[in-house]
């Protein structure tokens, strides 16, 4: 056979393991605990066969059809995963432990400095080998990789294997667990998982012991982000405000930073303004300009976002002046994250009045994502983008930015932006007068808010509703869908949305 090609593969019995001999037995129940595709030099290693043995067993299976011979001998692969899965599954619960771990050791031989795609297979090993002590630091590693590139579906799945390793190991591991917890709230609120993510904080709350003051308040910090998210005002004041308690008997001046910028996002949301301002005064005060500048360039941010959702076009005119600073200096700083949100945030502040502007900001805030590869960034940048292309007659380019951004946000299971995309849906097709379909990708996003427990994005969703029924001259239905949200709290309505809502209500004369 010549090298790079391969064999057409045989007709295979309905039990293509009937009739192998032991040998090729034992062989294939290694194969099968690596998966899929195997390397050569792990399973001669692992399953201690002579050399010469293994390869005539792997050319005997090759040419059965149940194994696929890839790069020229170097590895090899199930040609059907339902052969694997029987392989798997005929092997005993205390044979397959004792596989695991010599595939695991076998993986350490081979790599004595196991390289980022490598790390991620010995942890699956050595966990299924029940090697807790060595599963966790793998574990744990691999799941920083993935968190680093932007994959926190995949962090989450090493983070769990590390917290059943944790509990498997004798002795006192609460701060352990307590950091593990707190990674895997991260990990779902970076999946848009807000409610999640809380829970998780809360279980990390429960497990770290009384003496860890600082990380306790980081923890409470990171709780009141996920509840603001929420639109839960009450809790998220309540965690700062204990967060700052347990920062102040510290001195921790950073940490206090952080505490009164949420407070200052916070009073945000409420629309408290002055307060708003306040908060973000007193975060300034904890910062050294020069230490801290990229905290002192994100500070310029909340200024800009108080300031733009006045009334007064003077207050709005200062807001964008902000966001300019702040982009001025994050792009000094390099801080491509918070350079992205602060596009984002000059092109929602810019969205009515000049609509080009705001697409070009989102295209440079989608740049920054992408040198951050913040993957839920650059799929929150495209759907953001939908708005003002409409309003630019752009409707084409506005779908294809909205489908491209579902196919990014699917890949890191953002369910809030996956909700926005559906809202979106409903926005372009009321743009193309398709109001059945509007009103169908409008229902879609409000059951996908409605199980986020969302109030402040159910009540985005509402808005949209109504002002599609009255373009579609449904004025009934609008005026049931106001009542609606009137009676869930038109509190709950973000500023910027709030605009449309009350224009809509001036139309209806309610």
């Amino acid at each position: 056979m010549a090298h790079g090609t391969e064999p057409p593969i045989p007709v295979m019995s309905a039990n293509p393991l009937q009739g192998l001999g032991e040998a090729e037995k034992r062989v294939l129940s290694y194969a099968a605990s690596m998966g899929k595709e195997f390397d050569w030099s792990v399973l001669l290693a692992a399953s201690e066969t002579d050399e010469e043995q293994l390869a005539e067993i792997l050319e005997r299976l090759v040419h059965l059809g149940i194994l696929r011979e890839l790069n020229w001998g170097d590895s090899y692969a199930f040609a059907q995963v339902v052969t694997l899965a029987q392989a798997y599954s005929e092997i005993s619960s205390s044979r397959l432990r004792v596989i695991h771990k010599k595939i695991a050791e076998a993986y350490e031989k081979q790599y004595p400095e196991p390289t980022p795609d490598i790390i991620p297979e010995m942890g699956r090993q050595f966990h299924l080998g029940r090697v807790h002590e060595k599963s966790l630091p793998y574990n744990r590693y691999a799941a920083a990789l993935a968190a680093n590139a932007f994959s926190p579906d995949i962090a989450v799945r090493y983070l769990e294997r590390a917290k059943e390793d944790l509990e498997a190991l004798p002795g006192d591991h609460r701060l352990e667990e307590a950091d593990v917890l707190k990674e895997m709230g991260e990990m779902y609120d970076a999946m848009g998982n807000d409610a999640r993510a809380d829970e998780l904080y809360g279980e990390s709350l429960r497990k770290l012991p009384e003496g860890e003051v600082i990380l306790r308040a980081l923890i409470l910090l990171s709780r009141a982000d996920a509840a603001r998210v929420m639109d839960r005002i009450g809790p998220a004041h309540q965690y700062c405000e204990e967060a700052i308690r347990l920062l102040e008997k510290a001195g921790h001046k950073k940490g206090l930073a952080l505490a009164h910028r949420n407070l200052a996002r916070t009073a945000y949301l409420q629309e408290r303004y002055e307060l708003g301002r306040k908060e973000i005064e007193a975060t300034l005060s904890f910062l050294d300009p020069e230490k801290d500048a990229k905290d002192v360039a994100r500070c310029s941010i909340e200024f800009g976002n108080l300031l733009s959702s006045m009334p007064d076009p003077a207050d709005q005119a200062r807001g964008v002046e902000y966001y300019y600073q702040a982009i001025q200096a994050l792009e000094t700083q390099r801080d491509y994250r918070e350079l992205a949100r602060a596009y984002t945030s000059l092109a929602v502040a810019l969205l009515n009045s000049h609509p080009g502007e705001a697409v070009a900001n989102l295209e440079k805030a989608r740049t920054a994502a992408e040198k951050c590869k913040d993957m839920r960034l650059v799929g929150w940048t495209l759907f953001n983008t939908v708005e003002p292309l409409i309003a630019l007659n752009r409707g084409p380019e506005a779908a294809q930015n909205n489908a491209e951004a579902r196919r990014v946000l699917s890949k890191v299971n953002d369910q809030l932006g996956l909700q926005q995309v559906a809202l979106n849906d409903g926005i372009i097709a009321q743009h193309q007068k398709s109001f059945e379909e509007s009103e169908k990708a409008y229902m879609e996003s409000l059951k996908q808010a409605e199980g986020l427990d969302y109030a402040r994005t159910v009540a985005e969703v509402l808005v949209h509703l109504a002002m599609m029924y009255a373009d579609w001259g449904r004025v009934d239905e609008a005026m049931k869908v106001i009542a609606r949200t009137k009676e869930t709290g038109e509190d709950h309505i973000d500023p910027v949305v709030r605009l449309s809502y009350e224009a809509l209500k001036r139309r209806l004369g309610t």
